[in-house]
């Protein structure tokens, strides 16, 4: 009789065909789960219930192995019916080049009393998100998709964190082992001070009980573990492991670069959405203030936006007009995630803002790495910093020192005017990662100690590119 093979029931709300950043990791564990021939069975969402603007891509669908069974759970959205059918979405009044985190422009809104209730109602079913109405079609799905073949581990990634909810529950009912993912900070994501005081209430709590009832947590970024460690102390700091994110280096094989001549202009690309204080105007203002010093010629520069923007109270295009960039920054809509590789490897430099995100590496910044062009990033002093500095292609400036981005933006110009050395493949391999992921699974199933688990990345020694001029 054939060995069994261990079972490992997946959970995560963001998977093919939905194409957004947190999808690939998940994908990538279950690739790895896949050839070290374990039995797959994912839960995760319905594409006729995503969220309007979901990024979706059905060719993601075709990496996901032979065998694996996809259970797909819809998502209730009837409170948001009704919010389409009461009050339209509204943008946000006041300047067009304010920063969108700011305080100050989220109180500008007036709501009125009706349109407050409906934000307090709004939040209350919204906890501990957006996608909160998966939690019981998917715990219903997850319960009658493994029956009869009990699972011998669990493990979700999130955000969203309704999805940590159904693993829970799935644990529980199941009595089996669970190692849960956090892609981001939870409760004291920093970028999330807006919400209502019962809600941040309620994301503690329920942050809380997942940490205690886990088997193991993971985190993408050390900075996150430690903070979390620190905040719960250190019996619960012990089942907590860091295993970075990454990108797969193989979907960059085929992708050659692009030949560039001397009547291309210079392309600064930002892929991806602009989200949570992810905000440009910083950048844009040292465009305009490179062209106004002669360091940069607007004929032959160009900051292209690819894909949606979500900063919903800020208008990029005037922003552009005010100061003058209309010529100079262009804005092209969301395409396939291939194209969008290749537009990245194709691209002369790559833009990545990462302000006021002290505890998190954003999983772009893994594909920017493997595409090997030049980075520059507006990004706090840590890990992100850190990465981009390692990699021997970029820059990094915080934030705080707006300055120093005109001579930062004339640096990178000339590094990729010359030959550009591939970064270690180590700073974005994600498939070695997730295979660390699917070593911590194997060993919870085979009832082995598992010591903290720490695959955080080995810095090398920075380039001398890797700082801006006078640094």
């Amino acid at each position: 009789m054939a060995p069994r093979h261990p079972h490992a029931l997946v959970v995560a709300y963001d998977f093919p065909p939905d194409a957004a950043i947190g999808t690939m990791r998940t994908l990538r564990v279950v690739q790895q789960l896949a050839r070290a021939d374990w039995d797959i069975t994912v839960v995760t969402s319905d594409p006729r219930t995503y969220r309007e603007g979901t990024p979706v891509d059905e060719a993601l669908l075709s990496r996901v192995p032979a065998g694996v069974r996809v259970v797909r759970a819809p998502v209730f959205r009837g409170f948001d019916n009704l919010k389409a059918w009461v009050r339209p979405r509204r943008e946000a009044p006041g300047s067009k080049i304010q920063d969108p985190s700011s305080k100050v422009a989220a109180a500008g809104r007036s709501r009125g009393l009706f349109g407050r209730a409906i934000d307090i109602v709004d939040a209350a079913l919204a906890i501990p998100d957006h996608e909160s109405g998966w939690l019981i079609p998917a715990v219903t799905r997850g319960l009658r998709a493994v029956r009869g073949n009990r699972p011998d581990v669990i493990y979700s990634s999130a955000p969203p964190w309704t999805g940590q909810l159904v693993a829970g529950v799935l644990a529980r009912r199941f009595g089996c082992r669970w190692v849960a993912d956090f892609r981001d900070p939870w409760s004291r994501a920093p970028w999330r001070g807006d919400r209502f005081r019962f809600a941040m209430k309620a994301a503690r709590l329920l942050e809380r009980g997942v940490v205690n009832r886990a088997d193991h947590v993971i985190f993408v970024a050390r900075g996150n573990r430690d903070e979390f460690a620190a905040h719960y102390g250190a019996s619960l700091a012990a089942k907590m492991h860091v295993i970075p994110n990454g990108c797969d280096p193989s979907e960059f094989d085929d992708i050659a670069y692009r030949d560039h001549s001397v009547a291309d202009p210079f392309v600064l690309l930002h892929a991806g959405s602009l989200y949570a204080g992810r905000t440009p105007v910083p950048v844009l203002r040292a465009i305009a203030s490179a062209i106004r010093q002669g360091a940069i010629d607007p004929d032959r520069f160009r900051l292209r936006f690819l894909g949606h923007s979500g900063l919903t109270s800020m208008d990029i295009s005037s922003a552009c007009r005010e100061l003058g960039l209309e010529r100079v920054v262009e804005f092209a809509p969301r395409v396939a995630r291939r194209e969008s590789l290749t537009a990245m490897r194709s691209a002369s430099a790559l833009l990545l803002l990462q302000p006021g995100h002290t505890v998190s590496v954003p999983g772009k910044l893994h594909e920017y790495l493997a595409a090997g062009r030049p980075i520059l990033a507006l990004a706090e002093e840590g890990e992100t910093a850190d990465i981009v500095r390692a990699s021997g292609i970029g820059i990094s400036v915080p934030p705080e020192r707006e300055a120093e981005l005109v001579p930062a933006l004339t640096s990178l110009v000339r590094m990729a005017s010359a030959p550009i050395a591939p970064p270690p493949r180590t700073l974005y391999d994600g498939m070695a990662r997730a295979a660390d992921a699917v070593a911590l699974l194997g060993a919870v199933v085979r009832g082995e100690h598992v010591g903290t688990v720490d695959a955080a990345l080995a810095m090398p020694v920075a380039s001398p590119h890797a700082t801006p001029p006078g640094h």
